[in-house]
């Protein structure tokens, strides 16, 4: 079983994530895909009806020329149109809340020591679902604007070179300091306020290592996400230079072909995105228990614990 209460340095920090989903992977994503992946395949479906509707009005009006045929039938079909993107809307909601609840769950649960299953997994995530809820709405209206003013300046500053390795740092750092201010929110009975300066406490203690790792896993997120959407744009790509005289008279297949292409990309993209955050979210998991045991020496004590009930 993966030990969840360590002391970890920079390198324990990246190399402790891998050994999660070495040891743990299988389960993991099992039951991930059990309980995110049937909201993950509507969102799909949704978005690739979403695509096709618009690109195919969008070409089809660029050969014509005739804009206003496709005002017409977006108009015609407005109650599709917007009843399939309050659809998206609501399931974005949904699927983003399970997806950055699954994680703490499941570490939770190996804090616990307790066996981890569908069922066990299912009735965590009920216990801290709401409080999720309740830390992105305060978000909303305490910490995003805070935010926005801070990357504001940022941006200012790196029209004079400086701003440059300052968005380098400061990105992974607000990242880690709003996981770590969740994690602490919905395993505790902190109130936001408290549990933000929590997060910027444990941040603060080993700062250096925290931004290191983090920044290692946006790396690879961005490189995995990248090579996996960009093979349609090399079939796509490919099929113009090996055909090009077959796409030019075939117009109508042409879009449609173009229109697969992108939704291809755009849910790939998307169903990648929202695997991949796994891997920075358990990081941000490992980090926030690495930062208790620094502080409360948990695993020793539970060690000390079981050294007097073998005794007895």
């Amino acid at each position: 079983m993966f030990q969840v209460y360590k002391k970890r340095d920079f390198s324990q920090l990246v190399s402790d994530t891998f050994t999660f989903f070495k040891l743990e992977g299988k389960n993991y994503f099992k039951n991930y895909f059990i309980i995110n992946g049937g909201l993950l395949l509507v969102l799909v479906v949704a978005l690739y009806f979403l695509i096709k509707f618009f690109f195919e009005g969008t070409f089809a009006a660029a050969q014509t020329g005739d804009n206003q045929f496709f005002i017409d039938s977006l108009y015609s079909n407005m109650g599709v149109f917007i009843g399939i993107g309050a659809l998206l809307s609501i399931l974005i909601i949904i699927i983003s809340i399970i997806n950055y609840t699954y994680p703490v769950s499941y570490l939770s649960l190996l804090a616990e020591q307790k066996e981890i299953n569908t069922n066990s997994i299912l009735e965590k995530l009920k216990t801290k679902i709401g409080k999720s809820l309740l830390f992105f709405l305060f978000s909303i209206f305490i910490l995003i604007p805070i935010l926005f003013i801070i990357m504001g300046i940022t941006m200012l500053l790196v029209m004079i070179i400086i701003g440059i390795p300052l968005l380098l740092i400061l990105i992974p750092a607000i990242s880690s300091w709003i996981s770590l201010s969740y994690y602490h929110y919905i395993s505790t009975n902190s109130g936001y306020t408290e549990a933000l300066g929590k997060g910027y406490e444990m941040l603060r203690s080993n700062f250096w290592p925290i931004i290191g790792s983090t920044f290692v896993m946006y790396i690879i997120i961005q490189v995995v996400v990248s090579i996996i959407t960009f093979i349609p744009y090399f079939f796509m790509m490919g099929s113009f230079f090996v055909n090009p005289e077959g796409i030019q008279e075939n117009t109508t297949e042409t879009i449609s072909f173009f229109t697969l292409m992108m939704s291809i990309v755009m849910i790939l993209s998307i169903l990648f995105n929202y695997t991949m955050q796994n891997l920075l979210l358990i990081n941000q998991g490992i980090i926030y228990y690495s930062a208790s045991e620094s502080e409360e020496n948990i695993s020793i004590n539970r060690e000390i614990d079981t050294i007097g009930q073998n005794e007895e």
